[in-house]
């Protein structure tokens, strides 16, 4: 069990067997690169009123964030991009700043267990 909520180290473990330590420690950068660019472009889209853009960036998030095992901010992600698909987003803001504390407990258990893979 993580000490991190919103955390199942399942999904780093699939991804170990699929290809090793060093390939979990390249998606994990690869994955802390990306995911604020695409925090960013959510926010960028409510500050425009562009819907579509909220859920591509969430959609992006979603995805990638339960492929790691990062099931808090994958939920987040998913509850924006479908608010965002059915126009129905009036406490969006709300909602980005939960989906902004989730990739802070996300990136610090990440960076936790790509500091401890041995390679």
């Amino acid at each position: 069990m993580s000490e991190y909520n919103g955390i199942d180290p399942a999904g780093l473990a699939r991804l170990n067997k699929i290809g090793g330590a060093a390939f979990v420690r390249k998606m994990i950068d690869l994955f802390l690169e990306e995911a604020p660019e695409r925090l960013t472009a959510a926010r960028r889209g409510e500050e425009a009123e562009d819907l579509i853009a909220v859920a591509e960036a969430a959609h992006s998030l979603k995805s990638s964030a339960q492929n790691f095992g990062a099931s808090g901010l994958s939920r987040i992600a998913g509850e924006i991009e479908l608010r965002a698909r059915a126009n129905t987003c009036e406490n969006l803001p709300a909602l980005l700043n939960e989906i902004e504390g989730a990739y802070k407990t996300a990136k610090a258990w990440l960076e936790s267990e790509r500091d401890a893979l041995k390679i």
